[in-house]
């Protein structure tokens, strides 16, 4: 029952203290009462007035007079803290005021020693005797004190303003706070309207209007005004009140303070802006860098040429092509840092003009046999007969892509063998394209490794650039030159088994539209030519296995266990997801379908055993999930103590693949049975 409610019985109630009323009056409200009779003693309470109040059953008796029970809470406390004395002749003297008429009707809230909150009343009857009444509302106002505490954290509140009443009731200590009384006092007088920053007002009011004429929700940023504060912009949103009934009785606005985010997003883009102005400067200057370098590099690699040409000499030869080959590697650097700070801005432009694709691909691989060859392997470089003999493209970017691409695969590939393919696919419906695929016999890649690789000045570990050189550059230029051709660069790897990059790119030709459909109809012998590039594509993926479908959740506070973890099941599961403590597992478990959960033990924030704890008895579908302890901690190596926290099983670090598959082994049939169980729950539901 709400307090309107009460109210209503409550004003019924009170002109007499017929018992059978009384009873009634009890019955429908489930509210303490307590009758004070003209002497001050006290002829009749209920239990509940002994339980709310907290008295103890010594204390009520036939002949207690009111100032025993105001004594004993006084001293108890219920009024606050002071002195006990004073609250019982301020009690006595609101009670005497009461009864002298002079009021008739007294509204307070008391706080019981257990925390319960009281909302007592006391009225005033005709024979001179007074009704006090209770009511539990520490819900209520907890609720209440709730809200207030939200909205002043969030710098919000709310008012509402009753049909065909102009005064506004303001619920928001923010508000308040940075108004002052004056303010507060016009707006009580006068409306909400002068709070409005003038240039706002005519908006303000037809968002009223429109709120109260159409019965829809609006909502608008607009400024107010205030002498503290300045002006402050607030987000509003308009709400009519509807009756049961279905009648508008009036307006809710609720409202918070926008003006710090509004200045924190001009903060942002003033330094998005000030930080593409910034880069767009050290650019330009690296632009100009390379080539003021670049002319003394000329004439340090020219001079070498001829003194080599010409003054042969065994004693010095050597030293003058270690010269030679430096300064092509400084002129090699400076040549792709141009090219990625041209890539960076505006001055980089395509010129194609007709060539022929197939004499750069071979071209490029001429230019790399021999280094190739000098690091123990081979180039093989197969044109298929699709390719046509001229295409309009820039010849001179696509060689430098195809040029990065044999560099790549030479410097990461001793005694190995390099395949060059060039080829062109159809596919109704959609232009031809032009495919060149290199793959490797070399080093290969990490999952991770890949995701970088086309990052600009990204390799793939640290000890890579210390080991082969080279800025980082190359995969970044290739694919945003190819990119702007319209086309595309991918990459497939395995660590120790190479390497595939294939480029793609739209081929501009004129085709006649006989021709355009032979080439449809050709679909058949193009898939027999496109053949090999899917052979060595598929070469590179790991073949289908029972783990091929699990999905595992690394959970380690350490970025690198991340990686160590990947690099080992990254081929063989289907997907691999992180978390760097239990909450953040948790997040991850109440969003994706995980089979095997590998935790850590000691993390931040949750560590492994509160995160186990927490899956094992939370009531959701991922209860179950297979955990299994991946930790340096020998104590919880062992298996026996992680079955009494709830794992499934216990790995030690550092681990090796042999060790994870067989701990995956343990649990693979509890993670099959699952599936299996969540397949036929979902065919019945079919």
């Amino acid at each position: 029952m709400d307090i309107q409610e009460q109210d209503a019985i409550y004003d019924v109630a009170s002109p007499s203290i017929n018992p059978n009323l009384v009873a009634g009056f009890e019955r429908l409200m489930d509210s303490a009462l307590i009758i004070i009779e003209a002497d001050l003693s006290i002829s009749y309470y209920n239990q509940l007035a002994i339980d709310m109040m907290e008295f103890p059953a010594s204390l009520l008796n036939d002949s207690i007079k009111v100032y025993d029970a105001i004594s004993y809470m006084a001293e108890r406390g219920d009024f606050g803290p002071g002195n006990p004395s004073d609250f019982i002749d301020l009690a006595s003297d609101l009670l005497a005021n009461i009864q002298a008429e002079n009021e008739k009707r007294h509204q307070s809230y008391l706080t019981m020693p257990s925390g319960k909150v009281l909302r007592v009343r006391a009225v005033r009857n005709k024979d001179g005797s007074l009704i006090l009444s209770a009511f539990d509302c520490s819900k209520q106002k907890r609720r209440n004190d709730i809200l207030d505490m939200a909205m002043n954290i969030g710098a919000a509140g709310y008012w509402v303003l009753e049909k065909d009443d102009s005064t506004v009731d303001i619920h928001s200590d923010y508000l308040r706070s940075i108004l002052t009384s004056r303010e507060l006092q016009t707006i009580e007088a006068a409306g909400i309207w002068p709070l409005f920053h003038a240039d706002d007002l005519p908006r303000a009011k037809q968002l009223w209007k429109s709120a109260c004429s159409e019965g829809l929700t609006q909502e608008g940023t607009m400024r107010i005004s205030t002498y503290r504060m300045g002006v402050r912009w607030m987000r509003f949103h308009l709400r009519p009140l509807v009756s049961e009934k279905d009648t508008k009785t009036g307006i809710a606005c609720f409202f918070y303070d926008v003006t710090d985010n509004l200045r924190q997003q001009d903060s942002l883009r003033q330094a998005k802006s000030d930080a593409e102005e910034t880069l767009k400067s050290k650019n330009n200057f690296l632009a100009r860098m390379s080539h003021e370098i670049r002319t003394p590099m000329n004439g340090v690699i020219g001079i070498a040429d001829a003194l080599i040409h010409h003054h042969a000499d065994p004693a010095i030869t050597p030293k003058l092509e270690l010269i030679q080959t430096s300064a092509t590697n400084i002129l090699k650097i400076l040549d792709e840092t141009l090219d990625h700070t041209k890539l960076g801005s505006e001055n980089f432009t395509l010129n194609p003009t007709p060539a022929s694709p197939a004499k750069v691909v071979r071209d490029v691989c001429s230019l790399w046999e021999q280094q190739a060859l000098k690091n123990g392997g081979f180039i093989r470089c197969i044109i298929k007969p699709d390719v046509p003999e001229q295409i309009t493209f820039d010849r001179f970017r696509y060689e430098q892509c195809v040029n990065n691409l044999l560099s790549n695969a030479v410097k990461f590939t001793p005694k190995g063998q390099i395949d060059v393919i060039l080829t062109t696919i159809q596919k109704a419906g959609h232009p031809r394209r032009l495919i060149l695929a290199v793959r490797d016999t070399g080093i290969g890649m990490t999952t991770e490794q890949q995701a970088n690789i086309f990052e600009a000045y990204a390799q793939g570990d640290k000890s890579i650039s210390s080991r082969f050189g080279g800025t980082g550059l190359g995969m970044n230029i290739t694919k945003q030159i190819i990119e702007l051709m319209g086309g595309s660069i991918s990459v497939k790897s395995q660590i120790g088994n190479g390497s595939i990059f294939a480029l793609s790119f739209p081929i501009e030709e004129a085709v006649t539209e006989d021709a355009a459909s032979s080439d449809i109809a050709a679909a058949g012998s193009n898939a027999q030519s496109n053949g090999l590039v899917d052979q060595m594509l598929e070469r590179a993926k790991p073949e289908p296995s029972e783990y091929s479908a699990l999905r595992i959740l690394v959970v380690d506070d350490n970025a690198t266990n991340h990686m160590v973890i990947s690099s080992l099941l990254s081929s063989l599961v289907s997907d691999i997801y992180t978390a760097n403590n239990g909450r953040e597992a948790l997040d991850v478990l109440a969003t994706t379908d995980v089979d095997i959960v590998l935790m850590d033990i000691h993390m931040p924030v949750m560590d492994g055993i509160e995160a186990t704890i927490a899956i094992r008895s939370c009531e959701k579908p991922w209860k179950d999930v297979q955990i299994i302890a991946l930790t340096a901690d020998p104590q919880y190596q062992q298996k026996k103590l992680c079955l009494n926290i709830g794992m499934d099983d216990a790995l030690a670090k550092p681990v090796k693949l042999n060790d994870v598959l067989e701990a995956i082994d343990s649990v693979l049939p509890a993670v099959k049975a699952k599936n299996n169980n969540h397949g036929k729950e979902a065919s019945h539901a079919a």
